[in-house]
């Protein structure tokens, strides 16, 4: 080094700390954002999936509304529309519960977390967004080996006017088991990157929330 002219120090002598560091918070907010666009990503397919089980919603209630009204008045009910009723109410149930989820719509105790600390409830969140992954990662697999049984068999309603396969009614409930466990494992991704805790320091949650929060 020269006398008379400021020192130059070449990247190579910096501590390696310094340049790993330096460009963790924007690797850190670029990771949080793309974690939170895959969970913004999955809330609309889930949102169209819950709109499709409301029509299915509307058609069983029109569907039982004309099987009664026939059986009353014609003495004939509407061939199969039992059977059928049952297999649309799989649908139904199984593909908005992603949604529920996503949204956060479903009964939250908050009685013994909010007493908790946020870091702690944080890691309470991501293990039981794992566990529930873990569970309806099973459940997906298992109704969908069912589902393909069925279909393999060729299996169909018995003691109904009009027979018609079952294995739909089955890979509903696989395919809403899988956006489930899709949903549980971006929310504890969510909870492990972004640091979200699930709501569970909330000890006043949000008014609109408040009637299902128990």
């Amino acid at each position: 080094m020269r006398p008379g002219r400021p020192g130059r120090i070449s990247v190579f002598q910096r501590p390696a700390w310094r340049a790993v560091f330096s460009m963790c918070p924007r690797r850190s907010t670029q990771v949080k954002r793309t974690v939170l666009a895959l969970r913004n990503g999955s809330g609309a397919v889930l949102y169209w999936a819950s709109m499709l089980s409301g029509f299915i919603t509307f058609v069983m209630m029109w569907l039982i509304d004309v099987n009664a009204l026939s059986r009353k008045i014609f003495n004939t009910p509407v061939p199969g529309g039992v059977e059928l009723t049952q297999s649309l109410l799989t649908v139904a149930i199984m593909l908005p519960f992603g949604y529920v989820l996503f949204k956060r719509e479903h009964v939250n105790t908050v009685f013994l977390t909010s007493r908790f600390s946020p870091e702690f409830n944080r890691w309470l969140h991501f293990f039981w967004m794992t566990v529930g992954c873990l569970i309806f990662a099973a459940v997906t697999y298992g109704t969908f080996r069912f589902a393909q049984r069925s279909y393999m068999m060729n299996e169909q309603v018995w003691g109904a006017t009009i027979r018609f396969s079952v294995w739909p009614a089955k890979m509903a409930v696989s395919i809403g088991a899988g956006l489930l466990c899709i949903q549980f494992f971006l929310e504890a991704l969510v909870a492990l990157v972004v640091g979200d805790d699930g709501d569970l320091s909330s000890a006043v949650p949000d008014q609109e929330k408040a009637n299902i929060h128990v």
